[in-house]
């Protein structure tokens, strides 16, 4: 209930925020045509590509809000689409006054602003960008370089108030040559040098690095487009000022439409893995009903108290693996251990003196996908101990390091050759599907190691 009520008031919060994006779009044309658009050729170009642009982030914001789902990280790529247009907003105001007398001040103040929201969307990217990325030693460093580039050239920003060190706007309402901005430069090779970095360095798609370095271009054009003193001055290059055009829409609807082919194809995988994940419980099932029923029917002759029990106890373990197995969300490891418990006791009473079964859990307070580790025991007692004469041990165990929880299961069984079990091109959709969903639902790993008459150990760690 809390969760649907958050969404409804971000929902209302977005609609808010295309309402002001409406009205400010609205109000930069009036100042447009208000302020003399066709006073020189420069200021007609300049002023009609920014207009174009306010439009266009108006019209693309509405379409998210309204047709498309903007919870996760959505939220930051609406995020970024403001910022762009709040800075944009600002560049028209400055176009409009730019270039008259007795305006430098209307004209320090927003350039300032301009300049301000011009680099945070180094930080805006960031923010949409880092959803993809793994959390590792170089996404955390960029984010701390990211703000604290940010962080400083506010201060710069600040400091051009009091004294000039960006830029300085002349009597004339002319940005002077006697200011020469280094700190833009700067900062900008700073944020794009980490940026660039962390895409580069991920393991992210190829299509998907392509459209964040596309995207951080943007911000790269604006600060050039806005140094240009032959531009900001009256000499307008048409070619540059339109570059900012193209640029920008083609930015943000490759942003957004290489976004939801992802989505795509993820839900696809998603889907294609749930699919054979069924299918993998669905042929677990039966062989085990049959030897638990056999094991029950032969037991109500001769004990029935303990017919009765195994009757309940396998009516529990029926009912839970059904119940897991419709579960999309991680359980806790004790929920997880008293179904593996269960499935023990009935696989002793099948084999009571050729298995054996050991417990050392020194934790449970961590989440596992469910039917994760059972599937491993299985294969231990079915693959491992049962196919040999004598029997053995299985051995469970759960601990905890500074990074990991982890869970092993053990036997001293037949054991096997890992090298030869992964080139004799035979599929193994349990411990493949099991891999996949520890990885993809807790981040954790799925480790076999084994040694031909030595038996087996499967390692499961999940990171705190």
């Amino acid at each position: 209930m809390h969760n649907i009520k958050s969404t409804n008031n971000y929902k209302v919060f977005l609609l808010l925020a295309l309402g002001v994006m409406c009205f400010f779009s609205l109000l930069g044309i009036a100042v447009v045509i208000k302020s003399d658009l066709f006073r020189d050729a420069s200021t007609c170009i300049n002023q009609i590509t920014h207009i174009v642009c306010l439009v266009f982030l108006t019209l693309l914001a509405g379409y998210l809000i309204i047709k498309k789902e903007t919870d996760g990280v959505m939220r930051y790529y609406m995020l970024f689409l403001f910022n762009v247009f709040i800075a944009l907003f600002f560049s028209t105001l400055i176009g409009s006054v730019y270039g008259m007398p007795n305006h430098t001040h209307q004209i320090v103040i927003l350039s300032t602003m301009s300049y301000f929201f011009s680099i945070s969307l180094f930080l805006t990217i960031w923010l949409y960008q880092k959803q993809f990325i793994e959390d590792s030693a170089v996404a955390r460093t960029v984010t701390v370089l990211i703000f604290t580039g940010v962080s400083i050239y506010t201060g710069v920003i600040i400091l051009n108030l009091y004294r000039p060190v960006l830029f300085l706007v002349t009597n004339d309402g002319l940005f002077s040559n006697s200011v020469e901005d280094h700190f833009s430069i700067i900062i900008d090779f700073f944020c794009i040098l980490s940026l660039c970095t962390a895409t580069l360095l991920s393991k992210i798609s190829r299509t998907r690095k392509l459209s964040f370095l596309c995207c951080i271009l943007y911000p790269v054009l604006f600060s050039v487009l806005s140094l240009n003193l032959d531009v900001q001055n009256g000499g307008a290059k048409v070619l540059g000022v339109m570059s900012l055009v193209v640029i920008l829409p083609v930015c943000l609807l490759f942003f957004n439409a290489n976004d939801e082919l992802e989505k795509d194809v993820l839900r696809h995988e998603k889907e294609q893995t749930e699919l054979r994940v069924s299918a993998m419980i669905s042929q677990m099932q039966p062989h085990f009903l049959y030897n638990s029923l056999a094991v029950i029917a032969a037991l109500c002759e001769e004990d029935p108290k303990l017919a009765a029990k195994a009757t309940n106890a396998f009516s529990d373990y029926l009912r839970e693996n059904i119940s897991f197995a419709n579960k999309s969300n991680p359980i806790s490891f004790s929920e997880e251990l008293s179904h593996i418990k269960i499935y023990v006791w009935l696989e002793k009473l099948r084999f009571p003196n050729k298995l054996s079964v050991e417990y050392d859990i020194k934790c449970t307070a961590f989440q596992v996908p469910a039917l994760s580790v059972q599937p491993m025991v299985e294969n231990a007692i079915k693959h491992g101990i049962c196919k040999t004469k004598e029997g053995g041990m299985v051995k469970i165990c759960s601990f905890e390091s500074d990074q990991h929880y982890t869970v092993t299961v053990s036997d001293d069984g037949i054991g096997f050759d890992v090298s030869q079990a992964d080139s004799d091109g035979r599929q193994r959709l349990g411990i493949e599907n099991t891999r996949y969903r520890i990885l993809e639902m807790v981040g954790g790993s799925l480790e076999i190691e084994s040694s031909p008459g030595k038996g087996t150990i499967v390692t499961i760690k999940i990171p705190k």
